[in-house]
């Protein structure tokens, strides 16, 4: 199943009579047109003219007929563009539902928050060619930095300001700042200071997503 970004409907056929005019293309039995609608939250918008569609709504509709075959492989382009986060979450389960049924799909998308969240691999390709690919965490852990940032405010005063420091997770156990830190101020946050896959994108290919 292939789903493009731009869509390509029949403007003038409601989004079922779409789905029916494509399903009567397969030679075999095809998924319920209505189940596929409900799926990706149109099942009320059914009877509609496509013409009369948003674009968000359009991109959900091209998602459905790509599911239309019942595919072991999906490709999706995009599929989350110029939708709302509502939307959006419908579809990211969607794609989560097809990999739990052991269906393989191929998302190319410029949301590295997408490809984070969705994807078991990734792959970064640059003019043709594959530059990087691995898990998101393998990822973010080679090209991370290894440090803890601290977000904290004085233990004495009420309304100081909020202050930052950088700790090195290499002997963090027994680093006495940092410990010093802990004890004697007050801890707004502490996390690590994970790379984020839009981060490697540009350091290994030196270009900002566009």
């Amino acid at each position: 199943g292939v789903a493009f970004e731009q869509p390509n409907h029949f403007l003038k056929l409601t989004a079922l009579e779409n789905l029916r005019y494509f399903a009567a293309l397969y030679s075999h039995r095809t998924l319920v047109p209505l189940d596929l609608l409900r799926s990706v939250g149109l099942e009320e918008e059914g009877d509609l003219l496509v013409g009369q569609y948003s674009k968000g709504m359009k991109n959900r509709l091209t998602v459905a007929r790509a599911l239309l075959n019942d595919p072991d492989l999906l490709f999706l382009d995009e599929p989350t563009s110029g939708l709302d986060p509502v939307n959006a979450r419908k579809i990211k389960e969607l794609i989560e539902a097809q990999k739990a049924a052991g269906k393989t799909v191929f998302l190319t998308t410029h949301n590295m928050a997408v490809a984070d969240e969705l994807c078991d691999r990734v792959a970064f390709l640059v003019d043709g060619q594959i530059r990087l690919i691995d898990t998101p965490h393998a990822l973010k852990l080679q090209h991370g930095r290894r440090v803890v940032r601290v977000e904290y405010r004085n233990g004495a005063e009420t309304n100081s300001g909020l202050k930052t420091c950088d700790f090195s997770l290499e002997g963090l156990g027994s680093n006495v700042a940092f410990l010093s830190v802990l004890s004697d101020q007050r801890i707004e946050t502490i996390h690590t200071q994970e790379a984020t896959l839009e981060d490697i994108f540009i350091q290994v290919t030196g270009r900002r997503l566009l």
